[in-house]
């Protein structure tokens, strides 16, 4: 849309100051690993034991058959309004600027909250699982001292600021160019060992001989007999063998959603974007498709050698009876399995490489999102500075790191929130996003008709065709986080995650207001960036 006759300072500057440095299969390897495959399933098996009898294919297809209208949604959204902002740009174009910002913030505050996650399990999971694997191979104490460190309270925390601060200086010293780079090469890695690796060591690996394996690789760490000290751990637990249950089944979906509700993050850095034919549709539902190939071959070989019963045995035990300090993801069971140090660091490498590449991706989706409130005079205009060396939001990425390191703090310290619990209120920002998606032909009628999506379906036009299919999709899962006690939002066990959600909005609009009362007094009227695109 032209951006010619705006309000005098409706906009920070005339352009953003940013560059399309990110091709197609940037934003593509960015989706795929944004979404958590490989966490998400360990996750699950992490897990399992709140959902007894569930059937994990069913599961991830259910996920990904709600999800899939979000993505087809996502994609086309971006493609008429291809700016930096995101969801914040889609919704307060269709919709109203206090409603975009609101939506957008409340998706920016999970993130500080659940980043977190990442820092914490990059440590325990990563490194200490790696030092502790060295130890089964090796029988090392030494080995088995350093991992063990890694899941203190202290190694947690300092570990995870640490990759938080290193993910920031590199957008300071190359912005998106290097990070991109970086990007590709790590997905390649992430690849080979959360995915080829794990796939292999299943198709060549039996049960029997993951459990000769465990019992030798326990008894490095100084258990003897560690399988039967497991059974027996889970049994006292309250461990029993479940046959297929459709309601838990459905409960897991919750977890899948981690994958599939969120595979569409590019938008929000899709300014920086180079468009292409097909550019958003390759890089959002293609995404979707490679995520379900992903799990579709990981569950039937990571189940060859670890059946549901078994992972279910190391969700309940207590790791110590096994000798082990916590219990095992799906990597470290890999690396097991393989008996073999070279392919267990692999394995446990990859699945790291994921959670470390997180950081800088969540840095530069929130860092985007910021930009957009400033671009539009919402925050302060030093939110949107743009260095002109790295062509990176600087100030905002330096906000995000401080809520980050606090979020790390939050999760090595306390207990306030589960790996999950953050799903509910990210999924609110998703399901306004729907609602913008319906009303899009009737609020923005220009950006329909010049686009390629300018078409009907049963008599709908597409984009409210989609976008009611993509509301029911996010309904369900919001439903489904709702009910599962496991989620860490469920109304039963945790209601208080509902009134935090709904706060974080009331809090947002509070903050709309007040700039808007600024800006008045300064001679801009927010109301008028609905009206138009801001400039690139």
């Amino acid at each position: 849309m032209a951006t010619e006759g705006r309000a005098p300072g409706l906009f920070t500057r005339k352009a953003t100051g940013l560059v399309r440095e990110a091709k197609t299969r940037d934003a593509l390897f960015y989706n795929l690993l944004w979404s958590s495959v490989a966490l998400t399933f360990a996750f699950y098996w992490l897990f399992y034991p709140f959902y007894p009898g569930a059937n994990p294919y069913l599961g991830f297809l259910i996920a990904a058959a709600i999800g899939t209208p979000g993505a087809f949604l996502y994609a086309m959204l971006t493609q008429v309004m291809p700016r930096t902002g995101g969801d914040y740009v889609f919704n307060s174009r269709a919709l109203h600027p206090a409603v975009g910002f609101a939506a957008n913030f409340s998706y920016v505050f999970w993130l500080a909250v659940v980043i977190g996650v990442y820092t914490t399990y990059f440590a325990a999971y990563g490194i200490g699982a790696w030092g502790r694997m060295m130890s089964g191979f090796t029988g090392s104490k030494g080995w088995l001292e350093f991992g063990d460190w890694f899941s203190t309270e202290w190694g947690l925390f300092l570990t995870g600021t640490a990759v938080l601060v290193l993910s920031a200086i590199m957008f300071i010293r190359g912005g998106t160019r290097l990070f991109f780079k970086v990007q590709a090469v790590s997905f390649g890695l992430y690849v080979l060992g959360a995915f080829i690796v794990p796939i292999l060591v299943g198709l060549f690996q039996s049960e029997s001989g993951f459990i000769s394996n465990f019992n030798e690789y326990a008894a490095n760490l100084g258990a003897s007999g560690a399988y039967d000290a497991l059974v027996l751990s889970a049994k006292e637990a309250g461990f029993a063998k479940a046959s297929f249950d459709f309601e838990t089944t459905i409960r897991s979906v919750s977890i899948f959603w981690f994958v599939f509700g969120f595979i569409y993050s590019s938008n929000y850095f899709a300014g920086e974007i180079r468009l292409a034919r097909g550019t958003h549709l390759k890089s959002m539902p293609g995404a979707v498709l490679l995520a379900i190939t992903a799990l579709l071959l990981l569950t039937p070989t990571f189940t060859h050698i670890v059946p549901p019963d078994l992972a279910a045995m190391f969700g309940l035990a207590d790791p110590a009876a096994y000798g082990f300090a916590a219990a095992p993801a799906y990597p470290e069971l890999v690396a097991i399995g393989s008996g073999n140090a070279i392919l267990g660091t692999l394995a446990i490498g990859g699945f790291a490489i994921g959670l470390l590449l997180w950081l800088p991706q969540t840095l530069l989706l929130t860092s985007r999102s910021m930009f957009a409130w400033s671009f539009d005079r919402i925050m302060p205009d030093r939110l949107s500075y743009v260095d002109p060396r790295s062509r990176s939001p600087l100030i905002a990425i330096g906000v995000m790191l401080v809520l980050s390191i606090t979020s790390t703090a939050i999760y090595a310290f306390t207990d306030w929130f589960t790996a999950i619990s953050v799903l509910l209120g990210l999924s609110l920002t998703m399901l306004i996003t729907s609602i913008s998606g319906i009303v899009l032909p009737w609020r923005q009628p220009a950006m329909v008709e010049g686009s390629p999506y300018n078409k009907r379906v049963l008599g709908l036009p597409l984009f409210t065709f989609v976008g009611i299919l993509s509301l029911i999709g996010f309904a369900c899962a919001i439903g489904i986080i709702l009910w599962d006690k496991g989620s860490g939002a469920s109304l039963s066990a945790n209601p208080g995650k509902l009134i935090l959600a709904l706060c974080v909005y009331a809090g947002a609009f509070v903050i709309y207001l007040v700039a808007r009362a600024v800006r008045r007094r300064q001679g801009i009227d927010l109301s008028l960036s609905h009206r138009e695109l801001p400039p690139e």
